[in-house]
């Protein structure tokens, strides 16, 4: 990470000193020792692109995406060239972080913010229907869940204060019926 960002710092000041072509061109490359290309940079009329790291072998590991200048994606591929997990850059310091099965389907998707998850966690079935979503604050589960039969009916309902199940907990069968309700204070059965 060190050499990555001494290496941007270094084409910035390469670049404010000279003269840039509006085509799209690598900028700068970095190697493994038996010559294969390990990382490289691309440019657009003189604004950084994209950067992709290369595995040894040659395989595209992950890629990154920028509009402005400024990171808007990164990617990690699995050995088959398939995505793995994508990362978004979004408002006020956020990140959206999708996470895919070898099928190319979503398994996971949830935000960050400073490192921690926050807001809405969505793990998926295979067909891409909901499976179960909880809610974080800070890292912490804190606020309503649910959990989905693969048909997209809720399974459970209940909530969570501090990490711990609080407050009204429902069972339904597959059809919606009500099959049981419960109350929890600070994850203890009432």
């Amino acid at each position: 990470m060190i050499k990555r960002q001494f290496f941007l710092l270094f084409l910035a000041l390469v670049f404010t000193a000279g003269s840039m072509v509006s085509t799209v061109a690598a900028a700068g490359k970095g190697f493994y020792d038996d010559g294969q290309t390990k990382w490289e940079y691309l440019f657009k009329d003189g604004v950084i692109s994209e950067a992709r790291w290369y595995s040894e072998a040659g395989e595209l590991i992950s890629r990154e995406t920028y509009v402005a200048g400024q990171t808007d994606k990164t990617e990690g591929y699995c050995a088959d060239g398939s995505v793995e997990w994508q990362v978004k850059l979004l408002e006020e310091g956020r990140q959206e972080i999708t996470r895919f099965d070898l099928e190319g389907q979503k398994t996971e998707l949830y935000q960050t913010v400073a490192g921690q998850v926050d807001g809405v966690y969505t793990t998926f079935y295979g067909t891409g229907q909901a499976k179960q979503m909880v809610t974080y604050r800070q890292g912490v589960l804190n606020g309503p869940a649910t959990t989905f039969f693969p048909s997209g009916q809720a399974e459970h309902e209940f909530s969570y204060s501090n990490g711990e199940v609080d407050g009204l907990y429902r069972t339904y069968s597959e059809e919606g019926k009500l099959l049981s309700e419960y109350i929890f204070l600070s994850g203890q059965l009432q």
